[in-house]
């Protein structure tokens, strides 16, 4: 089934980017914590679950990411990012939560002042990388479905016009149509 699913971990600016990419459905779905174990076991730092590549997913394969995005060791902040709707559709009928950064996760109860060592700075800067890459991802989203939602309404407006001109076409055939009624009945005396 390997070529139904694919997880892999790269590094980038300090994250780990874990890719999950294919079909993840019931056949696959018990191959899900294990290849991403194996995955990030290679690539240090914070966690970002990167569903761009996801073509599938069922409702046990979202409940396999789901487990398996939840049971991150605790040391690897987690978020997700560039999920597709028809893969959010799908954790949201579960009711499933995709870990997205909280809202209060920068508010001032959890903020503590920075250290001044380098590894503190440096794991701060990389929750900040996390938290902005999360934001562009939502933006880029809603960016698509922008720009869908534009497409979509130039195309009905343009089939509006469409069936607007037919209309008006078969109503001056009906009109020319009766007209020449009219005519024939006056021409025959009828």
């Amino acid at each position: 089934m390997a070529g139904y699913l694919r997880i892999q971990a790269e590094g980038s600016n300090g994250l780990c980017v874990l890719r999950v990419s294919g079909e993840v459905d019931v056949v696959t779905a018990e191959e899900v914590a294990e290849r991403a174990d194996q995955a990030l076991q290679e690539v240090p730092g914070p966690v970002m679950v990167d569903l761009s590549g996801l073509t599938f997913i069922d409702a046990c394969g979202a409940r396999a990411l789901a487990a398996m995005i939840d049971t991150l060791p605790a040391g690897r902040l987690t978020a997700v990012r560039s999920c597709a709707p028809h893969v959010r559709l799908v954790f949201d009928l579960l009711d499933l939560s995709l870990n997205y950064l909280p809202a209060d996760y920068l508010s001032a109860e959890n903020w503590t002042a920075p250290r001044f060592g380098t590894r503190e700075l440096t794991s701060r800067v990389q929750e900040a990388l996390l938290h902005a890459s999360v934001a562009k991802d939502s933006a880029s989203g809603v960016m698509a479905l922008l720009a869908d939602t534009s497409t979509r309404l130039a195309s009905t407006l343009e089939q509006t016009g469409l069936i607007r001109e037919q209309g008006r076409r078969v109503l001056a055939s009906a009109r020319a149509a009766r007209e020449q009624a009219i005519r024939s009945r006056q021409e025959t005396g009828t």
